[in-house]
């Protein structure tokens, strides 16, 4: 991986408000599964089992590429799954808080540090984003029903991947636009 990958891969938004199905070569099979956290470089999927090589034959409908994975999680303990579901909430507060340039470095710091997880709670309530004790064992018991043991994170060059990013940033522009559009509708 160029440093200029690194560097697009740490920078660029990376999308989960929908997921991109991919098929995944696996053992002569191709099975289904949910490219998560993506952009132009990669994406993120989980699996139910471990997978020992790194390079992935990947296809996206008829289009085939590779991936190679570059980090693997094992999501077995509560603390791990809660540190993961803190990080998203915290990303989405930096995100919403683009204007604030001092506020949304030192939130994008904090999400990137492991571990501090009762401080990165407070800095959530004091966002307006309180999370009781029940519902955080809510949230993780329903992420680790959704989504299995291990977590990989993949690394793509290939135009193909590209392409499949493009068209799913303007599908999900074009869906955002709708749901707009009916919101508009509703009454207050």
């Amino acid at each position: 991986m160029t440093s200029s990958q690194k560097s697009v891969s740490r920078i660029e938004d990376r999308h989960s408000h929908i997921s991109i199905g991919l098929r995944l070569r696996w053992n002569d099979l191709w099975e289904p599964i949910d490219a998560l956290g993506w952009n132009e470089v990669g994406f993120n999927f989980f699996h139910a089992r471990e997978i020992a090589e790194p390079q992935l034959e990947l296809k996206r409908q008829l289009s085939p590429f590779e991936g190679r994975i570059v980090w693997t999680a094992l999501n077995t303990s509560d603390e791990v799954l809660m540190a993961a579901l803190l990080n998203e909430r915290i990303f989405q507060q930096a995100k919403a808080l683009h204007d604030n340039t001092e506020l949304h470095q030192r939130l994008v710091k904090l999400m990137r540090v492991s571990g501090m997880l009762p401080q990165k709670q407070a800095v959530l309530a004091s966002l307006g984003q309180r999370i009781s004790e029940s519902e955080m064992a809510d949230l993780i018991a329903k992420r680790r029903k959704e989504r299995p043991l291990y977590q990989y994170g993949v690394m793509v060059d290939s135009e193909s991947w590209r392409a499949t990013v493009q068209k799913a940033v303007g599908l999900s522009s074009a869906v955002a636009s709708l749901e707009k559009w009916a919101d508009s509708f509703s009454t207050p």
